[in-house]
């Protein structure tokens, strides 16, 4: 099962790494963030592609719980995981659903939270910032056995691009456009 886990692992990393780093694109503004969007589009929507990244999620999931299960005590390894599994249900639910609806899932779907009324903000940056860390502890921890400078590395590379994105979703960095029909989906 451990096996499994880390094998899966290096592919939701990449697919991960190609995520953050388009959201992070946004930091050379909302047309940036589109057009790389668009192009990594190609392949991760691909017809092919999509379903098995979409069950490899719900494998990786059903492993970690699988693996968190048979230890007694919780760890940041097991916490963190716990986290992700829950955070990525939600959010592949939420991405999926708004497809579904024809609405575009672009960073202004992604920052909309963030720019509706309180206590939206404040829940959004939360979701969204302790997701970013937990995938960070959830890769420091195995690192940091071997390496701990290097896991010490990645949980404050974890932090920073945590900080970022929030930073980027609020507006703060760049000016979004938001749409105001996605804004007023929160009441």
């Amino acid at each position: 099962m451990r096996l499994a886990h880390r094998l899966l692992a290096v592919l939701l990393v990449l697919f991960l790494a190609m995520h953050l780093g388009t959201h992070l694109s946004g930091l050379a503004g909302q047309d940036v963030h589109g057009a790389v969007q668009e192009t990594l589009r190609r392949a991760y929507r691909h017809p092919m592609v999509e379903p098995l990244l979409l069950l490899s999620v719900a494998a990786q999931a059903a492993l970690g719980a699988a693996l968190a299960l048979r230890r007694r005590r919780r760890t940041p390894q097991t916490l963190s995981g716990g986290y992700l599994a829950l955070f990525l249900a939600m959010h592949v639910a939420a991405v999926l659903a708004a497809r579904w609806q024809g609405i575009e899932t672009d960073l202004a779907f992604a920052a909309a939270g963030l720019h509706a009324p309180a206590p939206w903000p404040v829940l959004f940056a939360a979701y969204y910032g302790l997701a970013v860390v937990a995938l960070f502890v959830h890769l420091s921890v195995p690192l940091s056995r071997r390496h701990p400078r290097a896991g010490r590395g990645v949980l404050a590379a974890g932090a920073g691009v945590s900080a970022v994105l929030i930073a980027l979703l609020a507006g703060l960095v760049t000016p979004l456009n938001i749409p105001p029909a996605l804004v007023a989906a929160f009441p």
